[in-house]
């Protein structure tokens, strides 16, 4: 694993010594770096936090590590095929279906606000606002993982 010697990684990727789990270990650590990174953005400041605010932000950094390393393990590890080129595109097209379940998630949501705090805004996390989230964020993973299973041998 190169971190700085770019011209090493090139010429190990022209030789074809760059592996299938070379391409997973960028991968991953690019994907860990993103959702940590986006995780501190929507978290700094936070106002009022609780233990459910942490394990919102731990589900959003752990679901994609975890996820990752399944999807990996579905596609065949170190002897699949294509994992980035697989994992990323139907990645996409997963996702794309899975942000249409969002919808009821927020209607149930909104409903449940007015119902249980009327005329006023919440201040702090609940359940309610991170379970169903981190829930749909660790079926969308679950469905990528089946859907690069079903081709890991094509």
């Amino acid at each position: 694993m190169y971190f700085w010697n770019i011209e090493a990684l090139k010429e190990d990727i022209k030789n074809d010594q760059f592996t299938e789990k070379d391409r997973f270990v960028y991968g991953l650590i690019y994907i860990v770096l993103c959702a940590a990174g986006m995780e501190a953005m929507m978290r700094l400041p936070i106002e009022n936090p609780n233990i459910w605010d942490a394990i919102g932000s731990l589900g959003n950094i752990l679901i994609p590590l975890i996820g990752t390393i399944f999807v990996y393990r579905s596609n065949g590890g170190a002897t699949g095929t294509d994992f980035l080129g697989r994992y990323f595109s139907i990645g996409f097209v997963v996702s794309i279906r899975f942000l249409v379940l969002l919808i009821p998630i927020f209607a149930a949501l909104v409903a449940y606000y007015i119902y249980a705090f009327p005329g006023e805004e919440p201040v702090v996390s609940t359940p309610a606002d991170i379970l169903p989230f981190t829930i749909w964020y660790g079926l969308l993973f679950w469905r990528i993982s089946k859907h690069v299973s079903d081709i890991k041998n094509s």
